[in-house]
């Protein structure tokens, strides 16, 4: 049995283990990085602690089993971010060298974005202003928890206003694109400004 919530502050350490073992396109990213909490920081954990109403966790017999956060309005949740977010974070990770980018490391690469965060294509955010992401640990895959767990999100998006999100996904994670295109969601064109996520939009 599943239960889904909202996702509480003492949720954070199960949150990012999740981030973390479903961080590489899907797969398991524990032997990529020497900082196990370092892709959280980025993907999950400040959507927990600053935009809760729209952090969920489902929950079996082992506890935190997966996630879904997200944020109603991506342009304003960037500012915030830059706000709130980066500064303590940017005096805690070293930015790496521009010049020794051949050679950074994982880490290195995500510290980068700490110092210098990408944004989500205007196209995309304009005309699909809310965002997403969500992970789920294997032993609840092929379930239907990740469905589940989109209806949940979709639900309390759309009462605080949201008409339509959206999604990145690496080309690396073919599941993943699969699942958001199952779940209603369409491939989007989008510039490629260096980024080379896949954007997927719905109307909710």
């Amino acid at each position: 049995m599943v239960l889904i919530r909202p996702a509480r502050a003492d949720d954070l350490d199960a949150v990012y283990g999740i981030c973390l073992a479903t961080g590489d396109s899907g797969r398991d990213a524990s032997g990529l990085y020497s900082d196990p909490q370092l892709i959280g920081h980025i993907y999950a954990a400040p959507y927990v602690l600053l935009e809760p109403r729209l952090a969920f966790v489902v929950i079996d017999d082992e506890g935190v089993g997966g996630y879904v956060v997200g944020t109603e309005d991506t342009t304003s949740w960037e500012k915030r971010l830059e706000r709130d977010w980066w500064p303590p974070l940017r005096r805690r990770y070293a930015d790496p060298d521009e010049t020794d980018r051949p050679t950074w490391t994982p880490d290195q690469c995500l510290a980068h974005l700490v110092h210098h965060p990408t944004s989500d294509p205007a196209a995309v955010s304009k005309h699909y202003p809310a965002h997403l992401h969500m992970n789920v640990l294997p032993r609840l895959q092929g379930r239907g928890v990740g469905f589940a767990l989109l209806d949940y999100w979709i639900t309390a998006a759309a009462a605080c206003g949201v008409r339509a999100a959206h999604v990145g996904v690496s080309p690396a994670n073919v599941r993943g694109a699969r699942f958001w295109t199952r779940a209603g969601f369409a491939e989007l064109q989008a510039p490629q400004d260096g980024n080379d996520a896949l954007w997927l939009g719905r109307l909710l």
